[in-house]
């Protein structure tokens, strides 16, 4: 089909393409450098795919397709500034593709007319902030989830086999976007298969798109297990949950990135311990190794529930309200259909939701979610627009509260960082071109920011130092071979027997001491 065929049958799909892409186009001026720890990782490993560092480039703790998307745009000579904004222009694309998934998905729950455009409207603002204000992997989960939940939901499911391949296929996409996805689509494939099964329609075709899409998703993820585990050494579907559960156990108060002294980045080339953190030896622990450590599971569990309920409130205000309508006309409804499409949703939300309560929650980790909620409050009202509980006018006023309610919160986040990163982007410019800083940095404070500061320089970053004895400091450093001391915040300059200041305080809020034979050349 050609383009022009295309928006004539999609008119409205392709106004609200249009118009997310113009604004996509304006905010990637203001967003362009604002990384982070996690995309600067991605970035690396990318470019050692780009440059045949396979070795390196496969890393158990990062899945890989955010960095092969991001690897053929690194090809060529490797400029950090640059190359930084090759991440959030590909979120953007990214966003893109989300928006024609999602209207897919509404056309999946036959949600047609005034409704559907309405969906596709609210979902400008929060993709657009989702794209620009992280460029990691979790877009690009939301994404192929999206596509994935158009398939599996679809009442035709049964009838095409192709079904269970693209089922099967999705979900290995998404694994290789981020690991949590490999236990979350085997627990929600076969249940959703199950639904399908005990609906009645065609058993048979049923179970070979189950085993046909789980065939599928074990030979191409399988190919990807395969690596991470000859390099770790034993089977691993990836090394970040383990990882993560270790962080919020009993032994570390805080990560150890911050208390734990100097430690060196991952390999030659890496920018920090950050492209690899589970290279950091932690203590693992188990809840049923005794009672203490059970209650303290329990503890983790219901301060992440407390904190999903907040961040879906932050999605929408009427999210709470959204979900416990929808468990009350699951039960209450008359129609069969509705009460199968509702048990789908909330079944989805609440497997999703309870792989990350176990260890760790932050919003966009429950990205995915937001766009079926969002699926899940229109499809409500026009619920009870079609069985006559509301008239024409009324619906459309609850058309337009849900909208709204969708679309404030990342309105008013995408305006409160608009601009953000580019003081850092400056000082690292002004390194760059006044004392062509380049080697290996630690800093007293503001992990990420120098962190970030070391992307832009092509620099090492060691972290933060433990020791606040001037002595024992400058001993820290010469034995990491730390070539320049970041220190921020004020107070008296510190005094070094081979490291010198080298900025004059010319920079704000950062004085930088350099090892003598370094601030020689500056």
């Amino acid at each position: 089909m050609n383009i022009k065929a295309f928006i004539s049958e999609h008119r409205d799909l392709s106004i609200v393409l249009a118009v997310y892409s113009g604004l996509a186009f304006i905010l990637l001026i203001f967003f362009h450098y604002n990384l982070m720890g996690d995309e600067i990782s991605y970035i690396s490993i990318a470019h050692h795919y780009s440059t045949g560092n396979w070795n390196e480039a496969i890393n158990a703790y990062w899945s890989p397709l955010y960095s092969w998307l991001i690897a053929p745009f690194l090809l060529g000579v490797f400029d950090p500034f640059q190359s930084a904004i090759i991440p959030r222009a590909l979120s953007l694309i990214i966003g893109f593709l989300a928006i024609i998934g999602l209207n897919q998905l509404a056309k999946t729950f036959k949600l047609e007319g005034m409704v559907r455009i309405a969906i596709l409207v609210s979902s400008i603002p929060f993709v657009l902030f989702f794209a620009i204000r992280y460029s990691t992997p979790d877009l690009l989960v939301s994404c192929i989830l999206v596509f994935y939940f158009a398939v599996i939901f679809n009442s035709r499911y049964p009838d095409d086999v192709s079904n269970g391949f693209w089922s099967g296929f999705l979900g290995a996409l998404g694994y290789l976007a981020k690991s949590f996805v490999f236990p979350f689509f085997l627990v929600h494939f076969i249940l959703s298969n199950l639904i399908c099964y005990f609906e009645g329609k065609k058993r048979k075709k049923i179970l070979k798109n189950l085993f046909l899409g789980l065939v599928i998703f074990f030979i191409i993820s399988g190919l990807w297990m395969g690596m991470i585990s000859l390099k770790q050494g034993e089977v691993t579907i990836g090394t970040a949950k383990d990882y993560n559960h270790a962080l919020v156990g009993p032994t570390y108060p805080e990560h150890p990135i911050y208390s734990s002294g100097l430690i060196e980045p991952s390999n030659k080339d890496a920018v920090s311990i950050w492209e690899d953190p589970a290279e950091i030896q932690l203590e693992e622990w188990n809840p049923l190794e005794s009672s203490e450590y059970f209650v303290l599971q329990m503890e983790i569990v219901k301060n992440n529930v407390l904190r999903t309920i907040a961040f879906l409130e932050r999605f929408s205000p009427l999210a709470m309200v959204i979900i416990i309508l929808s468990i009350y006309f699951m039960v209450k409804s008359e129609s069969r259909r509705v009460k199968f499409d509702l048990v789908k949703i909330l079944m989805t939300m609440l497997i999703y939701m309870g792989g990350y309560v176990l260890i760790f929650v932050e919003p966009r980790y429950l990205w995915p979610i937001s766009f079926l909620l969002l699926i899940n409050g229109f499809y409500l009202v026009n619920y009870l627009y079609e069985r006559g509980s509301l008239n024409l006018s009324i619906r459309n006023i609850f058309l337009i509260l849900v909208m709204v309610s969708f679309m404030i919160t990342p309105i008013m986040e995408i305006g409160a960082f608009v601009g953000s990163g580019d003081q850092l982007l400056s000082v690292g410019v002004t390194l760059k071109n006044e004392y062509n800083l380049q080697g290996n940095i630690a800093s007293n404070d503001q992990w990420a920011d120098t962190m970030s500061l070391s992307y832009y320089l092509g620099s090492r970053y060691f972290g933060v130092t433990k020791n606040s004895n001037q002595t024992s400091l400058e001993q820290e450093l010469e034995l990491n071979n730390i070539d320049y001391y970041f220190v921020w915040g004020g107070g008296d300059e510190l005094t070094f027997n081979h490291y010198q200041e080298i900025t004059g305080n010319k920079i704000n809020n950062l004085r930088i001491y350099s090892q003598l034979q370094k601030g020689k050349s500056c």
